[in-house]
């Protein structure tokens, strides 16, 4: 046999950022809101671009193909600067609002010179509104230029609800727009198809709500806090200065640095997002949920919410309406689901199910009525449950507590499941409907759910077992995303529990990534809230874009082998305070390490002669199979976990892993495309399929080694269990229908495996060893192997001839 050595697919380059909850595109009108009175605004300060005279000096910015960016586009800074900020945003949506006051602060801290912003129109199909001040601030730029634009762009979100005509004209005029021009203009929508074109870039661009920045190309969706934009921006300058000091012109920094950028962005994800026409029957079990109306009702309507959602509550009217109209025949199912930017929403959810458990589903109906109307904090929650007759000191001692988390998390995990990630979302006797939707959507949804359950009635199905009936063969949820990581050695390092411990997570990381920096907390409480059941341990992924990224990830090797885990995470901590290219110098990483007592003289020679770069290798090569290309990221025993997530996400998934095993299934593993049909061939009699050439046996296989087995190569340091355990899981993927090959690349230490796809060709009886000839023998053409141990390691194999 060939002399096995790892073998793996090149790695694919991308961040991963993560979403937060924003206006999302899919709902239509919500009910209409009472204007509020206009709230005036100071004057702004001119805006930075440069006069017309000097201008004509500057070379002129090229606008770049990845998100072009042109002067057809309203501006503020310099547009020479070196980092430019693209949004897309809606004058209605109040995530967009609350992100301008975001970037009026980072326009503050960076300047005009080093920072523009550009904005680009995205007015959601459900904001009743928001076209029309999206055309009208279109026709004051068109007339008025960037300094009107800005007046009236501020004036919009000050006055968020009072998007009228009157307002947009008087705005307008406000703004320095002569009012009669204005006027004319926007009634004959002059500008609207700069409107439509902005639309289809945002699409073009993987906008999919507003707010939507691109940092350089670089999307960070939603209304995020400051330091996520800090951490992307200081990236991009210090990108921008390599670029400078390579010679690439200012005016080239923005196209080069932006097609780079959306070069490396992620892949669309395997899950799509919802479509509002979703005829798909789901799986929304109540649960032992708070239900509202008739038990026996004929339809069933699931209402995922947030109590401090504005949506949610915009909606709420159109549901108590629907409840009054259709009476006996409708009943109302609540779900939790508590967006992590609203930082009251769970207390609240807590106050509701305390109610519950104090008084029973009707308290809980009577909270959720007094919740939705004004403000969460303690002072109000205190105040709600004395009105609703609670023990109030009881009541207290729940919300801090978190006493009824559990519940809460179990309607996240299903809303997860159904992609119902959102708020509100509603499931009607299973049929998907998306936000805060006019009452005629939801009418049109549950009249033919009516006609549904009549059909089941007059078969024979009981009134109350309809929607049993109709969730028996209902969708489910989309599975936890998987990834079969192989267990880490004892030359990977760790903290936490011991190695062995019932979870292990491990973390793909970079020592230049802000986000992996961020996490480390997380991580540390993770594991003080599971003592001696979860161990942390990394893994090199060192970006290409993170020049000094390598350097740092041999460093920390080096410290590992001197000084063992303590001397790694302390080595580690301190590349992570400054992780400037300053900070990760080689003569910033020799004074960590003589600050934490590492032998110098050793450090350098490592550093010197790249002693470590084939474990930092083999490391991201491992990633490369396992379909990582963006850090952080984890393998939570096998479930994964993509960037610096909140310490809810990672209990559900350590929840998870510590419960009964739930073995993965080729639909559920991170970055594999399930093939349409190519299960593996079942078994069949010897006879039934005989071999082209009686005298050749022929086989695909797959091997994996370990430390001691023959021919493994130094770098393979998984203990002898480790590596069955791993071609374990191989046989199980195979089994449950995963393509051969696949497999091949992804477990196999054979080299050149990949290429031939495990290919063995034909051979004669005797050319290969005893065990591995006996295990072909037993099985018949077209079907698998148990796992088979010869000297060379662990083999699963699938007979051809």
């Amino acid at each position: 046999m060939p002399a096995p050595a790892p073998l793996f697919r090149p790695s694919i380059l991308l961040f991963l950022w993560i979403w937060l909850a924003a206006c999302a595109p899919s709902a239509t009108t919500p009910p209409a809101v009472e204007p509020a009175k206009t709230v005036e605004l100071p004057p702004p300060p001119a805006p930075a671009a440069a006069p017309a005279a000097v201008r004509v000096a500057e070379p002129e910015p090229d606008p770049g193909t990845a998100v072009p960016v042109t002067r057809a586009d309203p501006w503020w800074g310099d547009p020479l600067a070196p980092v430019t900020v693209v949004v897309w945003g809606d004058y209605e949506c109040p995530f967009t609002s609350r992100h301008m006051a975001t970037l009026e602060q980072l326009k503050q801290a960076y300047g005009p010179d080093r920072l523009r912003v550009v904005w680009k129109h995205n007015p959601l199909p459900f904001h009743r509104n928001a076209r029309p001040a999206h055309l009208a601030a279109e026709t004051v730029f068109r007339l008025g230029g960037t300094e009107a634009f800005w007046r009236f762009h501020g004036l919009a979100f000050a006055n968020q609800r009072a998007l009228t005509p009157e307002s947009l004209e008087a705005w307008a005029a406000e703004a320095g727009v002569d009012r009669a021009a204005f006027r004319a203009s926007f009634a004959g929508q002059q500008h609207a198809p700069k409107i439509d074109k902005d639309l289809q870039a945002g699409k073009a661009a993987g906008v999919t709500g507003t707010p939507a920045s691109l940092i350089n190309g670089v999307l960070v969706s939603g209304a995020h806090p400051i330091d996520r934009f800090r951490d992307v921006i200081d990236e991009q300058l210090r990108a921008a200065e390599e670029l400078r000091r390579s010679g690439v012109p200012r005016e080239r920094l923005y196209a080069a640095l932006s097609a780079q950028n959306r070069a490396r962005a992620p892949a669309p994800a395997r899950s799509s997002t919802p479509t509002e026409d979703d005829p798909t029957d789901w799986k929304v079990p109540v649960d032992g949920s708070p239900t509202r109306g008739n038990p026996s009702a004929p339809v069933t309507l699931v209402m995922f919410s947030d109590l401090e959602c504005p949506f949610c509550r915009k909606v709420a009217p159109t549901i108590d309406a629907l409840e009054k109209k259709y009476g006996q025949q409708l009943r109302l199912v609540f779900k939790h689901n508590p967006l992590p930017f609203h930082r009251r929403a769970e207390p609240a959810a807590e106050l509701a199910l305390e109610a519950s458990a104090q008084k029973g589903d009707a308290a809980f109906w009577q909270a959720y009525e007094l919740l939705r109307q004004g403000t969460l904090e303690d002072a109000d929650l205190a105040a709600h449950a004395k009105t609703l007759g609670l023990d109030v000191p009881r009541a207290q001692k729940a919300i801090a507590a978190r006493r009824h988390a559990a519940r809460i998390e179990r309607d996240q995990r299903l809303a997860e499941a159904l992609n119902a990630q959102g708020t509100p979302h509603f499931f009607i006797n299973g049929r998907r409907l998306l936000g805060a939707q006019p009452a005629e959507k939801f009418e049109a949804l549950i009249d033919e759910q009516l006609a549904r359950a009549a059909k089941l009635v007059a078969a024979g199905t009981p009134p109350a077992k309809v929607y049993d009936a109709l969730q028996k063969d209902a969708k489910a949820g989309a599975p936890l995303e998987r990834v079969l990581a192989p267990a880490p050695t004892r030359d990977n390092p760790g903290k936490g529990a011991k190695p062995g411990a019932k979870v292990t997570i491990q973390m793909f990381a970079d020592f230049q990534c802000p986000f992996c920096k961020r996490v480390q907390p997380t991580l540390d409480e993770i594991i003080a809230a599971y003592p001696g059941k979860v161990r942390v341990v990394f893994r090199h992924l060192p970006l290409p874009f993170h020049k000094q990224a390598p350097l740092a990830a041999e460093a920390s090797i080096e410290a590992f082998r001197q000084k063992g885990d303590a001397g790694f995470w302390a080595m580690a901590q301190r590349l992570w305070e400054d992780q400037s290219e300053t900070g990760l110098s080689r003569e910033a990483i020799e004074r960590h390490a003589a600050a934490i007592g590492l032998d110098a003289t050793k450090l350098r020679a490592a550093l010197d002669s790249g002693a470590h770069r084939a474990a930092v290798e083999a490391d991201s090569k491992l990633a490369a199979s396992l379909h990582i290309t963006g850090t952080p990221a984890f393998a939570i025993n096998d479930y994964f976990l993509s960037g610096a997530q909140a310490t809810a996400r990672f209990k559900r998934l350590v929840d998870k892993a510590l419960g009964p095993p739930d073995p993965p299934t080729m639909e559920s593993l991170h970055g594999v495309k399930p093939p349409a049909a190519h299960p593996a061939a079942p078994p069949q009699p010897a006879a039934a399929q005989p071999p082209a050439n009686p005298g050749l046996m022929g086989a695909r296989h797959l091997l994996v080694m370990y430390a001691g087995s023959r021919r493994a190569p130094s770098h393979v340091t998984r203990s002898r269990d480790e590596a069955r355990a791993l071609a374990e899981q191989a046989l199980k993927a195979a089994q449950q229908g995963a393509r051969f090959e696949d497999l091949v690349a992804r477990y196999s230490d054979e080299p050149g495996a990949t290429a031939r796809g495990g290919d063995l060709g034909k051979f004669p009886k005797g050319a290969m060893v005893r065990e591995f000839e006996q295990a072909l023998e037993s099985v018949a053409v077209g079907a698998l192997s148990g796992v088979v141990e010869t000297p060379f390691g662990f083999h699963v194999i699938l007979r051809t001839q």
